[in-house]
């Protein structure tokens, strides 16, 4: 049996999409961004296949995150020849198997500047919910708009520090940038109250034709425990899911609230993830 490493370009877009698809929640990260960019390292990173006798098992984006798709055991070994000492990467994601068997390799290898991490998470739920919520909405819940961005932009920074440990600045302000495109897109829901103050905030992630991932779900400490995010996100799906009538999520396991919130909307686990922050 023949395998091997092989850099994918632009005439590989197809065949690498047909491989995504194979398991289109699990990989719709990567599957969004190479619908929106092709294979392009200039705009995306380099795209690496795995391959047996002509068939990809495996699928690896060398970019901000490294994202692994699929499970091939030979394959890890070669991503870390092919990744070298130097990382360029904030974050590897993908499937909880493939992604702590490629943070091992690579950290047993060049611990310097691999095995150094803000944090692991090594096993979150990947659920999915394909009907609207029985629990009934919040209807405070809007789209956000760049009138809102002050405050947007301090609930991001707060979440993103609550679920990483770290300030999202460290890696310079691209972090605004990001925040803003959200909200110039259209992907940022939340409460905001009287005073103008974002309360509840809940982001669409990665989209592809019918489905849509959430992301970065946030109350204000001082609201929590009240049982706001639930009607809060069904509000949400009500306003998004005639676009994308199905929605993913990944969740820290121990992040037991969360998820019997979720399971309460309707979701259901269908696999697991994990993440490794630098």
């Amino acid at each position: 049996m023949n395998s091997g490493l092989t850099t994918m370009g632009a005439a590989d877009r197809a065949r690498v999409a047909r491989f995504l698809a194979r398991n289109p929640v699990e990989n719709l990260f990567l599957a969004s961004r190479i619908s929106e960019y092709g294979i392009d390292r200039r705009r995306l990173g380099a795209v690496h296949g795995f391959e047996r006798d002509g068939e990809l098992t495996s699928v690896l984006l060398d970019g901000g995150t490294l994202f692994i798709a699929g499970f091939d055991p030979d394959a890890l070994p070669a991503y870390v020849d092919r990744l070298g000492p130097v990382r360029r990467c904030s974050s590897i994601l993908g499937p909880a198997i493939s992604v702590l068997g490629l943070y091992v390799g690579l950290a047993e290898r060049f611990r310097g500047s691999w095995g150094s991490v803000s944090n692991i998470r090594k096993r979150q739920p990947l659920m999915v919910l394909d009907h609207l919520p029985e629990v009934p909405p919040d209807r405070r819940v809007r789209l956000l708009t760049m009138d809102d961005y002050p405050s947007y932009l301090e609930a991001s920074v707060h979440m993103y520090t609550d679920e990483i440990g770290s300030s999202p600045f460290k890696y310079g302000g691209g972090y605004e940038r990001f925040v803003k495109d959200r909200l110039k897109q259209g992907d940022a829901y939340g409460i905001v109250d009287d005073r103008g103050t974002v309360i509840f905030k809940a982001d669409l992630g990665p989209k592809l034709d019918d489905q849509a991932q959430l992301q970065g779900v946030w109350v204000a400490p001082h609201l929590r425990g009240r049982g706001i995010s639930t009607p809060a996100l069904a509000g949400m799906f009500h306003q998004v899911m005639e676009r994308y009538p199905l929605i993913s999520l990944y969740v820290n396991d121990f992040n037991t609230a969360a998820i019997k919130s979720y399971e309460r909307l309707g979701f259901t686990e269908v696999g697991a993830l994990a993440t490794v922050h630098y």
